[in-house]
């Protein structure tokens, strides 16, 4: 009878070395592959990785708790009224303004064509979440050449015309949580907005002409806001700057923190019928 247990405790300890190698092998390769990702795909790969909690209904039911009673739609509207107060002190559009009062024809380098809508189509993750009109992205990719067309006929008609389907102003919400588990709407919540991918897929288009007419614009060191910067950026840019600002005897750093709000909302010498879109793209929004 020991000797069987001997054998046991033997094949034991072999098979957890076995599990052990197998394990450090695994996280080597996935650590190797993440080398190549992006910041998004990094953290959420080490999230799985480290097997971190991904936040769920009880996260928000906890919140509900703390602020609503309970009350988990008092919560949601909470949380919305929240989310649109932040552009409060914005001017309010309207369109008597005089961004929509565009008398020219579009000029021909704004004319979207059907291989740039194509290409936009065939971008699309397959896997991007749907917004309320509940059309896959996959339909819109795996059948870009049969949408393409008539897509490219609506953007160009929108851009023409200044005016936007009323379906493809709304919008799903949905509150992520910045800490877990979240005690304050106002500090620990921020909004993720889930529109239609058809007019996301519209919407990077007229992204990439602004791109390229603001870019000599942007200061050098400005992240936010930015396409490919990430908060790592600004970290490093910030270390370097202070390591270089003590490398002098006796000398010393000293920092002044500031956060803004809507920081990066401003337009530089756009073409009036991209102003005017971008105005009907943010007017009369609903969620």
């Amino acid at each position: 009878m020991s000797g069987d247990l001997n054998q046991a405790k033997i094949l034991r300890n072999k098979v957890n070395r076995v599990a052990s190698k197998l394990k450090y092998n695994f996280y080597q390769t996935q650590i190797a592959a993440m080398h190549e990702s992006g910041s998004h795909d990094w953290w959420k790969h080490m999230k799985t990785i480290m097997g971190l909690k991904t936040y769920g209904k009880s996260c928000m039911q906890g919140l509900a708790n703390k602020t609503t009673d309970g009350d988990c739609g008092l919560l949601a509207n909470t949380m919305n009224d929240f989310f649109v107060s932040v552009s409060d002190h914005l001017p309010r559009l309207n369109k008597s303004h005089k961004v929509f009062d565009v008398n020219e024809e579009l000029p021909d380098q704004y004319v979207i064509s059907v291989c740039t809508t194509f290409k936009a189509l065939e971008s699309v993750k397959a896997n991007k979440a749907t917004g309320p009109d509940n059309i896959p992205a996959w339909v819109l990719r795996n059948y870009a050449n049969v949408l393409a067309p008539p897509l490219t006929a609506i953007f160009n008609n929108s851009l023409r015309e200044g005016v936007l389907p009323m379906e493809w102003k709304m919008a799903n919400v949905i509150p992520l949580p910045k800490t877990s588990p979240p005690v304050s709407i106002e500090k620990d919540i921020r909004p993720i907005s889930l529109i239609p991918i058809a007019a996301k897929v519209f919407e990077s288009i007229i992204l990439k002409w602004v791109d390229e007419t603001i870019e000599g614009e942007i200061d050098a060191k400005q992240f936010g806001g930015i396409s490919g910067t990430s908060i790592t950026d600004v970290l490093v840019e910030l270390v370097h700057m202070w390591y270089k600002a003590t490398d002098t005897l006796n000398s010393y750093v000293r920092v002044v923190m500031l956060d803004f709000s809507k920081a990066f909302d401003q337009s530089y010498g756009l073409p009036a019928h991209i102003l005017r879109w971008m105005a009907t793209f943010i007017l009369d929004r609903v969620q």
